[in-house]
């Protein structure tokens, strides 16, 4: 009932759980943008583990978890609190509630990426630093926002400050975080109300271990379905071209599919 209490609950898990995955999610990173051979088998994802820890040292897991932190505050605060708001319009209009809960949630996952977009891609650019992959060409966070626009500029020919460089992979991360998002809260809810019902209680009496397998599980599913667009997100927010890496996310879908293979491309 206290919109407050979502800003702050909604952000402090945000930094919780991104802190613990930032070595996964560097990892993952660095994976994901790395293309696979057209034929024969992806080399796998835990060879970069040994790899960072003797190029870079323990604390290079967390390179770019200060951009991701920072970006997570308002991205989980506002996610929970437009969910709820999102929720009270839905049913204003007698929606069913599984139908409430998804599309509040698509419409807060939306909402959230929107604003939060450019850290979400100086987090991916910092990720990608070293290892081979680039040599370093951003500080910190606050260097890469700044030098982004202006490298974007240079690589057009007028040297002008282009603040749309930040939002490279926007609509491959909207059309992505949708579904997702969506996908993540109705079956968060909709676990909660079987299992409350099953038990036959209150879903306020449901222990947070419960909560967090059903939100747990409910991410897990909903990530499955939508994975490919990460792929996609992170290729084209850590592309430095002038030009577009693909022209539209459906394009980079079937680009990496016809040039690297379903199963090795995503």
């Amino acid at each position: 009932s206290n919109p407050r209490e979502y800003l702050i609950a909604g952000g402090f898990a945000g930094i919780v759980s991104r802190t613990f995955i930032a070595p996964i999610e560097r990892v993952k990173i660095l994976y994901q943008i790395s293309k696979a051979p057209a034929a024969g088998g992806r080399t796998g994802y835990l060879r970069y583990i040994p790899q960072i820890y003797k190029t870079e040292g323990v604390l290079a897991f967390w390179k770019g978890n200060t951009a991701a932190v920072i970006r997570v505050v308002p991205y989980m605060s506002i996610t929970f609190l437009s969910y709820e708001e999102y929720k009270v319009v839905f049913r204003a209009f007698g929606f069913q509630k599984d139908v409430v809960n998804v599309g509040s949630g698509m419409l807060a996952g939306m909402t959230a990426v929107c604003l939060t977009y450019p850290l979400d891609l100086v987090r991916a650019r910092l990720a990608k630093q070293d290892l081979g992959v680039k040599s370093k060409k951003y500080n910190n966070m606050f260097d890469a926002l700044v030098k982004i626009p202006w490298e974007q500029g240079r690589a057009t020919g007028d040297g002008k400050m282009r603040i749309g460089a930040l939002y490279r992979g926007l609509m491959a991360t909207v059309i992505g975080e949708a579904p997702y998002a969506g996908l993540k809260f109705g079956c968060y809810e909709a676990m909660k109300r079987g299992l409350s019902e099953y038990w036959n209680i209150e879903e306020a009496e449901l222990s947070p271990l419960i909560r967090v397998s059903c939100g747990a599980l409910s991410g897990l599913m909903a990530v499955n379905v939508v994975y490919p667009f990460d792929v996609v997100r992170r290729r084209m927010q850590t592309h430095d071209g002038h030009q577009g890496l693909y022209k539209t996310p459906f394009h980079a879908i079937a680009t990496i599919v016809r040039e690297e293979g379903f199963k090795n491309g995503f």
